[in-house]
């Protein structure tokens, strides 16, 4: 009877043994093991979100314009950019950014769904208080959304329409500039982010390339944003590329990959 009561004890401490350390393990490999992202089950961008022929300048992928767009980034990446910038607003009153309107031979810059999908989010912009945040899922794969930022909604779509690539979805005034994040949330409480341009399909890419550019040529890798030495104060940067409202004719590219020259003779207008 001893001798079972100490076989039961040692079979006991060894189950306990076992359990202590897969509980380890988990904590340990667990992270690694969940956090993993396939870049082959990405929805492909497969149209082009802004109307490319007005637009001069989009911000590099991992840059440090604007501000710090890596919350709760899914591999740890912080004080960057995670999205790109289409142009920039250049008409500001007390330094935020003001709806420009068309005129003639300058009209409203188009802005378009960049796969088909549906219409998941119309949220006010609450930083600037331009426009609308449009989140469009993706048909493919609903984890994957594009945030179109600072838009104007066209008043025949919300939440729930239904849009196909390439539709025109909205538009922002000739003067001004928009974003476009490329997200998906797979694990909780963590953040995918992506460019726009490493999944774009050669069709979509075919007017940058016509242009002579590669999708390389609009994103920073994560090495070379470390090398930047970004700096940032909670949401904003304190050593960026650029300083918002302070551009001028040598630095207003920084941070941009240049398209065309800018239409406009002076940027950062007050009115």
């Amino acid at each position: 009877m001893l001798k079972t009561h100490k076989a039961l004890k040692i079979i006991g401490l060894a189950i306990l043994v076992l359990i202590a350390g897969m509980v380890i393990s988990f904590f340990v490999f667990a992270p690694s093991m969940l956090l993993t992202f396939d870049p082959l089950g990405v929805p492909p961008i497969t149209a082009n979100p802004v109307q490319l022929d007005q637009i001069f300048a989009i911000s590099l992928f991992r840059s440090g314009i604007g501000h710090d767009y890596s919350f709760n980034s899914w591999d740890g990446e912080t004080c960057r950019s995670m999205k790109h910038y289409f142009n920039w607003s250049q008409i500001n009153n007390n330094n935020r950014p003001v709806r420009s309107q068309p005129s003639p031979g300058h009209p409203t810059i188009n802005v378009y769904a960049p796969f088909d999908g549906t219409i998941i989010a119309d949220e006010p912009e609450t930083s600037h208080q331009l426009g609308r945040q449009i989140h469009i899922a993706s048909a493919k794969n609903p984890a994957y959304f594009v945030r179109l930022f600072h838009i104007d909604l066209l008043p025949t779509l919300h939440v729930g329409s239904r849009v196909k690539s390439g539709r025109l979805v909205g538009t922002i005034g000739p003067k001004d500039g928009m974003d476009v994040s490329y997200e998906a949330q797979l694990f909780p409480g963590k953040e995918v982010f992506l460019s726009i341009f490493d999944y774009m399909t050669p069709q979509a890419f075919a007017p940058y390339a016509a242009k002579g550019f590669k999708p390389s040529d609009f994103i920073l890798s994560r090495t070379q944003a470390d090398a930047k030495n970004y700096q940032c104060n909670g949401e904003q940067f304190t050593k960026g590329d650029q300083i918002e409202g302070q551009s001028t004719p040598a630095t207003e590219f920084n941070g941009y990959v240049k398209l065309g020259n800018n239409p406009y003779e002076q940027s950062y207008n007050s009115q």
